[in-house]
């Protein structure tokens, strides 16, 4: 399940439904390491823009689980993150990945870190294997909290107050992951940052504030982002908004609905730049 669909169409609801369940699972197995996570990612980025009433761009979908955690995750602790999701009934991978088995396939929950000055690599944290990512510190300093409903690892129903990154630290994270990918998945990066502006159920404006705070707090990933920024999204012509309405519209666009999704891509650029 974590081979990139080309395009937003290609991802099926079961999918989605399929990572909102591993997210509530893996939330419960993790209780004694609430205070040291934070989703991030896709499913970040649906959860804050899927309420808002009429969006010009739908809501994004996911097929996986992202979590950001800090390096000292099992300080204390008698037993490891790691043992707490295969008691749960995750599996490691011969990667170091952790993964469920769904009747789609494997849905992967990753991790992530920051361990500075370090901006790569890899670090186990608590028995699981974490990619370094500038950034993941200021994401689990001031989380939105999400109810979200679900089975827990024993079949039960709850409802867990879930941290989900917030709007900044989250553009700051996919700008990151956009300028460093190569594969299909740069275009639904491309996407994320427009939906997740565009479509944020606060408002746009809001998003765009959110961004402006991480440039002033000092963000590991703010130089990178605005680079980003600066050489792939403010024309229209550009890989970033290109790349978007590829993702977004596939074949099928207009070709006025390609050249306005590619204008609101360099706006949000603007406004995130000037912010």
């Amino acid at each position: 399940m974590s081979e990139a669909p080309e395009n937003l169409d290609e991802y099926s609801a079961e999918g989605l439904l399929s990572a909102e369940a591993a997210l509530v699972k893996a939330w419960a197995a993790l209780e004694n390491f609430h205070q040291d996570l934070v989703v991030v990612g896709g499913l970040a980025i649906h959860c804050h823009t899927r309420n808002k009433l009429h969006p010009r761009y739908r809501a994004t979908s996911t097929l996986d689980v992202d979590f950001g955690i800090t390096l000292a995750a099992d300080a204390g602790m008698a037993a490891p993150a790691g043992f707490a999701l295969s008691m749960a009934g995750f599996v490691e991978n011969e990667e170091g990945r952790i993964y469920q088995e769904t009747e789609h396939g494997k849905l992967f929950v990753d991790f992530l870190t920051e361990h500075p000055p370090h901006r790569s690599g890899s670090r186990n944290v608590s028995d699981l294997k974490t990619s370094v990512c500038p950034g993941i510190g200021r994401a689990l300093l001031n989380p939105i909290v999400r109810d979200i409903t679900g089975n827990d690892q024993f079949g039960e129903q709850r409802t867990f107050p879930i941290r989900f990154c917030n709007y900044g630290p989250l553009i700051v994270l996919k700008l990151n992951a956009f300028a460093n990918r190569t594969s299909a998945k740069k275009a639904k990066d491309a996407y994320d940052i427009l939906s997740l502006v565009h479509s944020c159920e606060e408002g746009p404006e809001v998003a765009v504030a959110s961004f402006g705070e991480e440039k002033r707090a000092g963000n590991a990933g703010v130089e990178s982002a605005i680079r980003a920024l600066e050489e792939d999204f403010t024309n229209t012509e550009s890989k970033g908004p290109v790349l978007a309405q590829g993702f977004y519209f596939g074949s099928l666009a207009s070709k006025k609905e390609g050249a306005r999704l590619r204008e609101d891509c360099v706006t949000i650029a603007r406004a995130l730049l000037d912010s």
